[in-house]
Order: structure tokens, then sequence, then C-alpha cells
């Protein structure tokens, strides 16, 4: 099979477009977009919404398709939705195409007939495939128990819910540790508990005038992207502070190279300054967050019940600068036990800046200062220039920063892709806190509560013990949470605390692992670690699309949809209003790919494991054809739940719920309510110990689940890799994405031979000291491990001196079988085969960054 039998009939202007609105969204323009899906409409094509799961941001795409022919490269064409509120198309979405008919692309279950990671599998009928993990499943069920059986995802832990809660196990492990888990727990610390979500805090890019990105590559997702463009297009600042220059920063943006792992001592020397030259608005600090609230000297909070016998523990004490006596702000709480209102005195003024004895209702005297006193003692080590040497910014650049934000009242994202070096949760915390600094949190241009649409799809609802199915079913499950929660309890997924569980049994058996939509050896550090687990377990079973390498070491291997082929209501994601969307998939697996829905897989297996409990999800007969799933899933309960969604804004206000599903079948998508800008925590208070934002987070300082996060966050460095010494052959390898090439799906796709990078970048600096250049060969070999790998390099400015950089999701694909034609995906090397693993404390992040030794063994081919 020659290269050109892999290339789809799409246009080179349209791959080039796409690549454009990932690359340069500024430079893009939508209303040609219009005028090419209008112009594409008039000659017969007809234009389906589909929201994009390349990578987790569902970005709105169109599948234009020629009516009444079969679905092919030819007529089928994958779109940017120029309407939509999250208007997409980056380079991974607009390779859809190549991933629906990849030659590679898994076309019947398989069956480990080899090896474990030999990668030898035979195929075998969906009957005999179900039958025979439903039958190891129940043996390991039980013999050892539903919690031996775990679940493992990032995107699609939703979709493993449907069996999980069904079957009784608790175990549905996030993978998370390597993307979202650090700035997850960084935004509860000072937003609340309902923040942790992605992009349930984002900042309002369309209005914003300074936006400050510390390690955020602005890729994902695409129509944040577009509004950050179009917020620069019309004067706005954007600055990148990262080890290496990514693709925003390109059209008159900066770039501010920073030492991997220092991003809190930056963040600090930043509030440093904005609190020196009095920059910050200290009224609206004062108003709205614990600054003024008084604390001990471990930081603990003084409340009215240390101060006054029967006081209230939710009554926070304050110095009044009226009347230098203490005064108190109380909580209102709902029957939840969550805050609901302030009850405070308006005639107080509290000090901010304050520190002095207390004397408390048991007699003792301690000593008690302000929250902001307390930052700004631990803030005052860094000033600019203490921490220019560390961060490797100059002292001045640092300061103009600074000032500039400030006067513009700027902007820090709230991070993504944020574990990156084993000390992030804090840095993320400052980030969030450096928002407090300009008093314009939930206010246009700064970094708001997002609001969010309401509708919450279909599936089964778990509360305590207590689960209840999409018909109204409902069922007891044992207590207990997922395995990794006994360890990292502040986390959101560390698969790799689930490890010894799964090779000794402790605390209990974990025998069974079910993977969706995994490419574990690029999400999972320490291969070798993640090999030995794999290698313990007595069943593993993955659902896929594409060889990705962790298939390999799979016993069965079943083959998915995904986007372009489910159809489904959903919400929009990272977007500032509430918006609903639907995806009207209507292309089929291509001929010959026997690809079942994830959800159909899993409660098929169930069903032939109990089928009482497969009754629990509704669940009750087998079904066999996509026809007959469509009826079930979409008609039968997702449309119902729409439905019920309709009818309930309808009844909040008549007509509203019929235009939005006019608007949805008309466009694709339909406001439900807009942003209100000063909500929080204006007129609710977040879902914080005072209801208020936070500079020390009261939550970790009460939490015991919390221990060894710093309540009041600074700059530790990381104990995830050994610090390399410095002007020498040892390096910091960083880790990145583009809208490119660095998802599971598009690291497969034929465009990112071309469109992606496969190299190792480093500094012209280092490569002249080292004698290397463009096209050489170098063995990094990782300083913690001793596990080694080849790259070709990449001479380059993009990335700073004394650092490396190398794409994720874009390298070292060791998959045993693969087609000649894409030999290719082999080259470079996996920077997770190298990194050690070690996981913050608490949270359970691990370092996508590794530190490495490096040396040339020759000139690439």
């Amino acid at each position: 099979m020659t290269t050109t039998e892999h290339l789809p009939g799409i246009s080179r202007r349209t791959l080039i477009g796409a690549a454009a609105a990932g690359a340069a969204a500024s430079g893009f323009s939508w209303a040609a977009v219009k005028a090419e899906v209008d112009a594409m409409k008039a000659d017969g094509w007809t234009a389906h919404p589909v929201a994009c799961c390349m990578c987790g941001a569902r970005c709105g795409l169109l599948a234009m398709r020629r009516e009444g022919e079969a679905a092919s490269r030819t007529t089928v064409r994958i779109m940017p939705n120029p309407d939509h509120p999250q208007r997409g198309y980056c380079g991974r979405g607009a390779q859809t195409l190549w991933a629906w008919n990849h030659p590679m692309r898994i076309r019947k279950p398989l069956k480990r007939k080899g090896e474990r990671g030999s990668g030898e599998f035979e195929e075998i009928s969906w009957d005999q495939a179900l039958t025979e993990i439903a039958a190891k499943l129940k043996t390991i069920v039980e013999r050892d128990g539903e919690r031996a059986v775990m679940l493992t995802s990032h995107s699609f832990t939703g979709s493993q819910k449907w069996f999980a809660h069904a079957l009784g196990t608790p175990n549905v492990v996030n993978h998370s540790s390597t993307c979202n888990s650090a700035s997850s727990l960084a935004r509860r610390m000072v937003f609340g508990s309902n923040t942790a979500g992605v992009a349930a805090v984002d900042p309002d890019y369309a209005h914003v005038d300074y936006l400050l990105l510390i390690g955020r590559t602005l890729n994902c997702a695409a129509g944040s992207f577009a509004q950050a463009a179009e917020a620069r297009e019309r004067g706005a600042r954007l600055v990148f502070v990262d080890p290496r220059m990514p693709e925003g920063a390109f059209a008159e943006s900066e770039w501010v190279p920073v030492k991997p792992g220092t991003d809190a001592a930056f963040l600090h020397a930043v509030i440093h300054v904005g609190l020196k030259e009095k920059l910050a608005d200290f009224e609206w600090m004062r108003r709205w967050t614990n600054a003024p609230y008084l604390v001990r000297e471990d930081l603990t909070p003084i409340t009215e019940s240390d101060l006054r016998a029967n006081g209230r523990a939710r009554a926070f004490a304050v110095i009044d600068e009226r009347t230098s006596s203490v005064a108190f702000m109380d909580l209102r709480l709902n029957d939840k036990n969550q805050p609901v209102a302030f009850e405070e005195n308006p005639d107080v003024r509290p000090a901010l800046f304050w520190q002095g004895p207390v004397k408390l209702a048991s007699g003792e005297t301690v000593n008690a200062k302000t929250v902001l006193q307390a930052f700004a003692d631990v803030n005052a080590k860094y000033a600019p220039e203490a921490v220019s040497a560390l961060t490797g910014i100059p002292a001045a650049r640092i300061v103009s920063i600074a000032r500039d934000f400030f006067r513009l009242r700027g902007v820090c994202d709230d991070g993504w892709y944020s574990s990156r070096n084993g000390n992030d949760v804090e840095g993320f915390a400052l980030q969030n806190i450096l928002n407090l600094l300009t008093g314009r949190f939930d206010r246009e241009g700064g970094l708001i509560r997002t609001q969010g649409s309401g509708f919450g799809g279909v599936g089964i609802k778990k509360a305590g013990t207590k689960c209840t199915g999409p018909t109204g079913v409902t069922w007891e499950v044992a207590p207990g949470k997922p395995l990794d929660k006994l360890y990292f309890p502040e986390g959101i997924g560390t698969l790799s605390s689930t490890f010894e569980a799964m090779k000794t049994g402790k605390p209990y058996p974990v025998r069974a692992l079910i993977m969706t939509g995994c490419a574990m050896f690029h999400r999972e550090p320490n291969s070798a670690r993640l090999i030995e687990a794999f290698k313990s377990l007595e069943l593993i079973v993955s659902q896929d699309l594409m060889p990705i390498e962790s298939n390999d070491w799979a016993d069965y291997v079943l083959p998915s949809t995904f986007f372009l082929e489910n159809p489904e209501y959903l919400g929009v994601s990272y977007a500032r209003d509430g918006w609903v969307q639907k995806s009207d998939s209507t292309v089929a697996p291509p001929e010959g790919v026997e690809a079942r829905h994830d959800i159909w897989q899993l409660l098929e297996i169930l069903r032939r494991m109990y089928p009482e409990r497969a009754a629990r999800a509704g669940y009750a007969a087998e079904i066999k054809t996509r026809e007959e799933w469509l009826k079930w899933y979409n008609e039968g309960l997702l449309n119902k739940a729409w439905a019920k969604f309709i009818a309930g804004r309808n009844k909040a206000e008549p007509g509203e719920g019929d235009r939005i599903a006019r608007e949805v079948e008309e466009k694709g998508f339909a406001l439900v309510k807009a942003k209100a800008y000063e909500t929080f925590p204006y007129r609710s208070p977040l879902m914080t110990p005072t209801g208020k934002a936070e500079l020390v987070s009261f939550y970790v300082l009460g939490a015991a689940t919390a221990k060894g996060i710093m309540a009041l966050p600074e700059y530790a460095p990381t104990k995830s890799y050994t610090a390399p010494k410095p002007v020498s052959d040892e390096f910091v390898i960083v880790s990145g994405k583009n809208g490119a090439s660095c998802s599971g799906l598009a690291m497969f796709t034929f465009p990112s031979k071309y469109t992606g990078d496969r190299t190792i970048w480093m500094n012209p600096v280092d490569a002249e000291r080292l004698g290397i250049e463009t096209g050489d060969m170098i063995e990094c070999e990782g300083l913690d491990t001793g596990v080694r790998g080849v790259s070709a390099v990449t001479v380059t400015n993009r990335v700073m001196a004394g650092v490396l950089f190398s794409y994720g999701f874009s390298s070292g694909i060791r998959t045993k079988k693969l087609l000649p034609a894409y030999e290719w995906v082999r080259e470079g090397l996996n920077t997770q085969w190298l990194a050690g693993g070690v996981s913050q404390v608490a949270c359970g992040n691990v370092n996508n960054n590794v530190s490495v030794r490096v040396r040339r063994i020759g000139k690439g081919a």
C-alpha cells in the first residue's frame, strides 16, 4: 500500500486552514470559513454539527456530507463551525477523517495469543470476546469482590461509571495525575469545592486587557484561543511564561522564558511588586477575600468560638480599623451546611495589615495577624532581585510584568495541563491568588466563574451508597471510595497509587483493569513501573480505536466508536456563557470496522455477568446492531433526558425551553443562560470556609486530606526529579502540547508525519557547547531512572538555555505491529519512559518534565 492511498480527498487549502486556526487564530478569517460552508451547502452538501473529542474540549465542528452517498473521505468533510460559541478546528480536529478511516483502525475484537506486550492478537467475534471477558470478570468478582475490578480513563470515565456503579465497584480511577490534578486542587483551595472542574473558573478571554499564561499553551480549547486572539487584535497583551516558546506566543505576543519548576517563585515576585508599590486593589481584597481575617502563627483562623463562650465557629475574627476592636464576619448556611449569604456589620472596616496579641476565651494569649499580613511576611523574601537567579528572568523584567499586570488589571490563566514538575499545586494556587489582587474576579475581563448549561446528559447518579439508574431504578452499593483516594484524597485520579494492590493484593487485591481510550504509556510516568503492574493483573481489557502501545499489554482489545459516530446532546465546555449543543453524528464506522459504543460494550459484558445488575442501567436484553443501540440509548434515554431539560426550562420561563430546542435543531447549539458578572462572591458566596476567595486556604488548614499542601503557598524545589548540573550535559526536558498532533488519536494520523514534531529542542548555546547540530541524534538518559531514549535534535531559540523541550503525545510510540507507512510514529522518545513518577502529597500529581544526561551519538538519517 502506498502512502498516497492513506490520504483522504480533502483540499490542501482546508488542511492549511486547519493548521492556521490552531497556530495563529488571530489570522484566521471566520467570515471566509462561513462563506466556504455556505458555498458547500449551495452545492448540495449538508452541515451536521459535531462536538470534537480529539481532546477533552468538545469544540464545535461541522461534518459536511453529500447526502445520499455512502460516507467516505470524499463525501464527508470536517470544517470549523464558524458560528459556534466554542468554534474549534485545531490541527487535531482537522484530522478527524484520517482517524475515522485509518488503515490501522481496530476493526474487530482482538484476543491476545502471544505473551503480554508482544502485540500478537487474533481477531475474534464479538460474541466470543464479550462472553470470555464476562466469564473471567465474574470469576474475579466472586472470588475477590467487586472492588477487584478497576476501570481507568481520562476523558471517558463517565462511560465507565455505567458499568462500575451497576456492578458495585468503587474503582473508577480518572487518569489525571499527569494532566489537571494540580490546578483542580489549586482552584478548590482558593475558590471552593465547586470550582475544581476544568473550566469552572476561566479567564474572560473575550474581554481581557492583559493575559498572563504560565505554562499554558492555549491549544485547548480552540475557542478560547480564538477569543484570546481576537482580544489581542483589539490591543490586549498576551504574555507566555514558559521554558519554551509555545505556538500561541507568535503574532505579537510575548514570551518570557522561565526555569522549570520555579513558577511559584516568579508569581510571588510579581505579587511582591504589587504589594510593595501598592498596586493591588486593597479595598476589593478587604471586602471579598479572607485577607483581613485573623490567624494564629500556625495560620489557623481565629473565630468567635475561640474568643467567647458559646461563640459561633464560622464567625471569623477581624480587627475593626475604626474602633481597634475585634469584630466578626459570619455566614448564613443552608441545610447542607453550605454558605448562602454573608452576615456582616457594614459599619466594620476590617484592617488588612495588623498583628498583635489576642486573648482567647481559655485565657491563653496568642500572637495573631491578618491573613494578608501573614502572606506579606512570607512574600517579603521574594523580591524580584532575589527571585531572578532562581527563575532566570531578569529582575527588571519581573518588575515590568508586574506593573503592567496591575496597571491593566490583568488576568492570570488558572491552568489546564497543570502537572509538570511535581511541585505544581502551590504554583497554581498562586496563579489564582494573583487574580485576587486586581479586584477583577468574576468581573468583565477578569478570572470568572463560568456559567454552565445545567444539562447533565444521561447516566447513573451516585450519592454516597445510593445509585439511581437512568430509568429511575435505585440500588445500594458497598461504601468505599476509589482506591487511589486512600493515598491521594485531594487528587482526581492517580493510577500508579493502585499498582501495589495489583502486585501484592494490599490493601486489597485488584485483579482486572478496563482501559477506555487510554494512551497509557504517554499518560503514566515510569513505563517500567506500568509494565510491572500490567504483568501482575489477571485480566486487562482495552477499549480503543488505534493500536496504542498499552493495547499490546491487554488480553482483549475491543474496537470503539468515537465522536464522529456517536450522536448526543451535551453542554459546551470552556465557554463563558451556558450553552447546549447537539452532536449530530450521522457517520457510521467504515465498512469492515465492527466498532461499538463504549457503554454498549460495558453493559453487554455486565449483562453476561449479572443480568439483574445490567437491568439497573435499563439494559435488560442484548443489543446487537448500531440501529438498535441508537434506538435504546439515544431515543430511549438521551432524548428523554433532553426533553426533561427542555421542559424544565419551559417551566422556569414559558417558551424558553422551546426556543432552546428549536435553535439546537436549526443551528446545532443554543444559549441557555448568559454569564452574569459580579455573582461570586458578590451575590452568592463561594464554597470556601469563609464564602470568599482565600489567600490562605482555610480549607487546607482544616482538611486532614490536604496534609502536606501549603495553605499559604510558597515555592519549594521539586522532589520529583534530580536537579541537573548547570552548564553541563544535564538538562530538564520540559513537555508540552500543540494544536496539531498531541493526542492519542492524532499522533497516528497521517498529516502528523508533517505537522507533528518528534524531535528534542535544544537552545543554540547548549548545542554549540556540546557540538550538536539540527538533525543530530542524541541519547537521553534519565538521571533518576537510568532509562535511555534516542531522538533527533532541533536547535532553536524557542527553548531557553539549559532546558530541552519535547512534545507530549507525539513521539516514541512502541506499538509492536505497525503498517510500514506508519513506522514514523516510532521516531523520538516518550519522556514518560524516563520519569520516576514521584507524586506530590495529597494531590497525586506527577511530573511530566524529567531530568536527563545527554550525549551525541551521530547524525540523523
